[in-house]
Order: C-alpha cells, then sequence, then structure tokens
C-alpha cells in the first residue's frame, strides 16, 4: 500500500514538473517533418538539462517501494505501520503545497507540512520515522526541487527530513503524552534545521557577503522553519491531537 501512494504521488508531481512546450507540438509541425524532429531534440536537451535528479530520485523510490513490498516482513513492518505511514507521507506532502511563504533560495512556509512525520516518529519510533522522513524528502524533491550540487541534494531533502525523527528524544522524558508532543516538535524542527544550516554554510556561502556563511545560514533557515515551528506547536497544543500517536499505534 505504501508503496502504491509513494510511486503514484512521485509520477504525479513528475508529470506536474515536465513543462508545457515539452508536451505540445507546435502548430507548423504538421507541415514541416524536419521541424519536429528539431523541436523534439531541444524538448529532450531542456528536460536531460534541468531533471537529471528526477530519474536518480524514481530509481531511489522504486528501490524503497520494493523494500517496503518484499522485505516488509523481514524488516518487521506490520500492516498497520505501513497504512500509517503511507498516509502519514500522504498527508504531508498535501500540506507542504500550501505555502504561505517561499525563500529565494529554497525552503517555504507550510502549513505544519512535518506534523504528519513526526507523529509517525512518535508512535512508531526513530528507524522507522528515519525511513519514513527520506521517502517524503525524495517526494519533496520532485515537488519543489532546488538543486546545485549531488550533495546538497542528499542533504537537503532525503537527510533533512530523516532528521526529523531527533523529535523521539521527547519520549525519553516522563511527561505526559501531550507535552512530550509539545516538545517533539521543536526538536523535529531543529534535525530538519540543522541540515538546512549545515548545506547553506557548505554550498551557498556566496550569498553571505560579508555576514559570515554560517550567521547567514542560520538566520535564512530560521526565516522560514521558525514560523513554521511556532504554527505546528500551536496546533500540537490543540486538545486531542496528542492522541493521534497512540490512535496510530494500538490495534483496534
Amino acid at each position: 500500500m505504501l508503496a502504491a501512494v509513494v510511486l503514484a504521488l512521485s509520477m504525479a508531481a513528475l508529470a506536474e514538473a515536465v513543462p508545457a512546450e515539452a508536451t505540445e507540438a507546435p502548430a507548423e509541425a504538421v507541415e514541416a517533418p524536419a521541424e519536429r524532429s528539431s523541436w523534439l531534440s531541444e524538448a529532450f536537451e531542456k528536460v536531460g538539462e534541468w531533471k537529471w535528479y528526477t530519474v536518480a530520485v524514481l530509481v531511489a523510490l522504486a528501490a524503497f517501494a520494493l523494500f517496503m513490498t518484499v522485505g516488509a516482513k523481514r524488516a518487521r513492518w506490520n500492516a498497520r505501520e505501513l497504512a500509517s505511514a503511507a498516509m502519514c507521507i500522504a498527508i504531508a506532502f498535501a500540506l507542504s503545497s500550501i505555502r504561505l511563504f517561499r525563500a529565494a533560495q529554497g525552503g517555504s512556509i507550510t502549513l505544519v507540512s512535518m506534523l504528519p512525520l513526526i507523529l509517525y516518529s512518535m508512535a512508531f519510533g526513530p528507524i522507522k520515522g528515519i525511513i519514513v522522513g527520506c521517502a517524503y524528502g525524495l517526494l519533496q524533491l520532485i515537488q519543489d526541487p532546488y538543486v546545485i550540487h549531488p550533495v546538497q541534494l542528499l542533504v537537503d531533502y532525503p537527510l533533512a527530513f530523516a532528521a526529523v525523527s531527533l523529535c523521539c528524544l521527547a519520549k525519553l522524558t516522563k511527561l505526559p503524552a501531550r507535552w512530550q508532543l509539545l516538545i517533539a516538535v521543536p526538536l523535529g524542527y531543529f534535525g530538519r534545521f540543522a541540515m538546512s544550516v549545515l548545506s547553506g554554510v557548505v554550498f551557498f556561502a556566496e550569498y553571505a557577503g560579508e555576514e559570515g556563511a554560517l550567521l547567514y545560514s542560520v538566520g535564512y533557515n530560521l526565516s522560514y522553519l521558525g514560523p513554521e515551528a511556532l504554527l505546528c506547536a500551536a496546533l500540537a497544543l490543540v486538545p486531542g491531537v496528542y492522541k493521534l500517536v497512540d490512535a496510530m499505534r494500538k490495534r483496534p
């Protein structure tokens, strides 16, 4: 089930990402076959210029889907965990499409899109949370890519969202479940924030100027992750939201 949802979302996002001019042939192509072949060549060149990473992502998603489908028993994933993972990824992906603000060099304030990932990690633990975070990060790469280097791709997408599982540290406290979730939210956002700062220092230092790469990266990533973390924490305080953790984990 998770495999079908992940692959369906990735193919839908890929279909939206292909430029309109690559799907519609010009009218004069009917009268001039030679121009048609020239247009096709240019279209394939354009796709090759900025979609090289999409192929890698689709291969990774296919491998992930195969692992989740064939190796579910070996990895000790039961049907409830797989269904919850599919649901959380789909909800997070849908919420990420609602952007309240978009930063110039990537990153945006979304409608608490990381909350489903935090809830899943709190329900099933950090290992499964890391895997689900990686899958979600790959989908984000197709939906809203900002790539300048292969290593930056890994840090800003699969690794950044895998780091959200840092929220599981909140389970080490002896606090009630409601306050555990409230602590888990900033921890989860801090995991993603740390990866984003690392990416900014290494790959986007040219934008820092005299400010310094570290200070610039911290300020830039706080500009969108900070407000979103506050929105997510506010939603975590709504009565009953913390019960979703137990609702996913408990069997009917």
